[in-house]
């Protein structure tokens, strides 16, 4: 997935987390790498109150954003745009007012899967 200027790759890697995480604290990851690590339910991921879109850095785009408020978080920059591309993926219709992809990239639009894709 290219950022906004096309100008280096991210290549994201999504998982599902079958039973839920008891201790959050006790997930390993590397501190170099990752600032903080939480876990949403995807309700609170599709609830229209808690995403909004933004303008970022006077950009002419606007991006998503999740505000959780009851977890004092914030989901914001590439990482919501890399969930805003997934969860357009993974919904049959795809979240109100997704992410627009800017020209030039090669993030495909997102199309809605056919109804026997979820048979």
């Amino acid at each position: 997935m290219p950022n906004k200027d096309c100008t280096m790759r991210v290549h994201p890697f999504v998982g599902f987390i079958k039973d839920p995480i008891e201790n959050i604290e006790s997930v390993i990851f590397n501190k170099d790498e990752v600032y903080k690590v939480f876990a949403v339910p995807m309700q609170e991921l599709f609830d229209p109150e808690k995403r909004s879109m933004v303008r970022f850095r006077n950009s002419k785009f606007l991006y998503p954003i999740w505000r959780i408020e009851e977890e004092d978080i914030t989901i914001w920059g590439l990482t919501a745009f890399i969930l805003d591309g997934v969860l357009r993926r993974i919904a049959k219709e795809g979240p109100k007012d997704a992410a627009e992809i800017p020209k030039g990239t090669n993030v495909k639009k997102y199309i809605p899967p056919t109804p026997s894709a979820f048979v």
